[in-house]
């Protein structure tokens, strides 16, 4: 379907705790320049009906001010795991996916397996072998490192409480985009759209692409920069 030569999903999940448990899926399917060739969305049936975990979950005050809404017209429906990555995987097959990404990749991937697992099912989440890249790492051996940054993040605040420059991805799209009052939606797709937007312009500084390295703590990574 497409002629580029690499082609990324970019996943993003919301989980009502933090072993797993995920109960909104979202991804775009794009190129490096952030142009977005398909995405989806959808609620995990099992979880998402299952009144004692969603109400413990940590934004489960969305549940009220975005998910009602967004169910009610037709923005996202309610979807058995099974289907959700029978879609996924036929996605990826059909766009020619080369590479799985997340922002925090290490969190949504263990999420995903956990959730897998906790309902029921073996073998992998995903039929086919990709590469992967954490968004997060990308931003900060990228974007992040730069002067520009750390100047921004000082005038704003954008600081920890330890005293760290902040690396988050509602941080990195604020820097990526210009909006200094930017505030992340924590939906699954809303989020993973604006990871693909950090991740087209991580990719325009034309550095080195940390594939394959999932874990550690990339934060630290600009503290020094």
């Amino acid at each position: 379907m497409t002629i580029s030569k690499n082609i990324f999903l970019i996943l993003d999940t919301e989980t009502a705790d933090f072993s797993g448990s995920v109960y909104d899926v979202g991804y775009t399917i794009a190129t490096k320049k952030g142009d977005i060739l398909a995405e989806r969305t959808a609620l995990v049936k099992e979880i998402f009906t299952d009144a004692d975990k969603m109400m413990g979950a940590f934004y489960a005050k969305k549940l009220f001010s975005h998910y009602a809404p967004m169910l009610q017209n037709g923005e996202i429906a309610l979807t058995l795991w099974a289907q959700i990555i029978e879609q996924m995987n036929a996605d990826i097959a059909d766009f020619g996916v080369t590479t799985i990404c997340a922002y925090n990749a290490s969190f949504d991937f263990r999420v995903m397996k956990n959730t897998h697992e906790m309902l029921g099912f073996s073998g992998r989440v995903l039929s086919a072998p990709l590469k992967t890249l954490d968004l997060w790492r990308l931003a900060c051996e990228t974007k992040l490192s730069q002067k520009a940054y750390r100047q921004i993040a000082e005038r704003e605040g954008w600081i920890s409480e330890a005293g760290n420059l902040r690396s988050g991805a509602e941080y990195a799209y604020r820097f990526c985009s210009g909006d200094h009052g930017f505030i992340e939606d924590h939906t699954a797709l809303s989020d993973a759209r604006i990871e693909t937007a950090i991740m087209a312009e991580c990719f325009r500084m034309k550095k080195r692409i940390p594939y394959n390295e999932i874990g550690g703590q990339p934060w630290r990574i600009i503290q020094s920069a």
